[in-house]
């Protein structure tokens, strides 16, 4: 089978409540589509960054020009199944640019697994869970409504894990913030915080101690995401686990984080490592060297948070689980199916491909005009 057309095609969708993080409040998450076409069949694949480019060095413009004028020349007419051949074809036309290749290699895969009538995850050697436990971002910015949103979840068997965006607010505040959930929640609830890097290392010294006693289970990111230093003396000089996230991009960085033992977690990203065969490798490194993966998102639509999940069921361990929890914090959906948590848990999509049908009028709806 041989590649026919590449599509790129940016879609912004409103999140259904602002979600606050330290370094932006996002309010609508932009998307590329990336879909590929041969003989008949169809392939898709999603690009993105969280909060577009104060995130990450890509934004949904980007990914659909590096798609658009610098990958799909060097696909069209190329080998659909050979998947290695096109990463590396991809490696060789452009440096960096992580999403972009991710969406593009998603969108292989995809039609590969269709064209095979098998899902992604039997191509990546089959699954190991059918489901995986779920975590909620607490980011409305207000104690009490966060406190209501967790009682709620956990009443309805939706959420027991919650992560807490601190970092918009000063620490002494985000520790109150903290002690009040604690107080609240109790024994119900595993609690997580994410810091996205507004801390520095004496400040984070101070405070990681105090959110370890009122139940922190783990500590992402507490420092900016160029000091992998202070992220090994942190994890050494606390019991609470701390987690790389915007340090871990490469398998260099992978790599360089294991073996100084920077960290506990690493957060596995699909367009932050540039696809799912980087992510695998990434977790690979970390089985190795005993560091624990989590199934990480960039606020995914339905059709990225399903490719990761199909990765994700085939890692050997996730111990603090997932949180691919975009789908239900935006304001309406991309694909005609929907996923579906149940007891605490999102369940893996069991169909053929990432397991979505991508929904011809909500792209339409929400493609961005040029």
């Amino acid at each position: 089978m041989k590649i026919d057309s590449i599509e790129a095609v940016i879609v912004d969708v409103p999140t259904r409540r602002p979600i606050q993080m330290s370094i932006t409040t996002v309010q609508r998450q932009s998307y590329v589509i990336v879909r590929v076409f041969s003989e008949g069949l169809v392939g898709t694949g999603e690009g993105g960054s969280v909060g577009g480019p104060v995130w990450s060095s890509e934004c949904a413009e980007t990914i659909k020009i590096i798609v658009d004028q610098y990958l799909a020349p060097h696909l069209l007419g190329t080998d659909a199944f050979n998947i290695s051949s096109a990463l590396q074809t991809m490696s060789r036309a452009v440096t960096g640019n992580a999403s972009a290749k991710a969406a593009v290699e998603m969108a292989l895969l995809d039609l590969k697994a269709r064209a095979l009538n098998v899902s992604i995850s039997e191509i990546l050697g089959g699954r190991l869970r059918s489901s995986i436990p779920i975590t909620w971002t607490l980011a409305s910015g207000d104690t009490q409504r966060d406190i209501d949103s967790a009682v709620e979840m956990i009443e309805s068997r939706r959420h027991n894990r919650f992560k807490v965006k601190l970092g918009f607010r000063s620490p002494t505040e985000d520790l109150i913030h903290m002690e009040a959930l604690s107080n609240s929640l109790g024994s119900k609830a595993y609690l997580r915080v994410d810091v996205n890097q507004a801390w520095d290392e004496q400040v984070a010294s101070v405070y990681i101690p105090e959110l370890e006693s009122l139940g922190v289970e783990l500590v992402e990111q507490p420092v900016a995401r160029d000091n992998p230093h202070a992220l090994r003396r942190l994890s050494h000089n606390n019991r609470v686990a701390i987690m790389a996230d915007e340090s871990l991009s490469t398998l260099a960085s992978a790599f360089d984080l294991a073996r100084d033992r920077s960290v506990d977690v690493f957060s596995l990203k699909l367009c932050n490592m540039g696809g799912i065969s980087a992510t695998q490798k990434v977790a690979a490194i970390a089985e190795a060297s005993g560091i624990a993966s989590y199934g990480g998102t960039m606020l995914d639509s339905t059709i990225g948070t399903s490719v990761a999940l199909q990765l994700y069921s085939t890692v050997q361990s996730l111990p603090f689980g997932c949180e691919l929890i975009g789908p239900f914090v935006l304001a309406d959906t991309l694909s005609h199916e929907s996923l579906e948590i149940r007891d605490y848990e999102l369940q893996v999509p069991s169909g053929i491909g990432h397991g979505m049908t991508l929904d011809d009028d909500k792209m339409r709806q929400y493609a961005r005009v040029s």
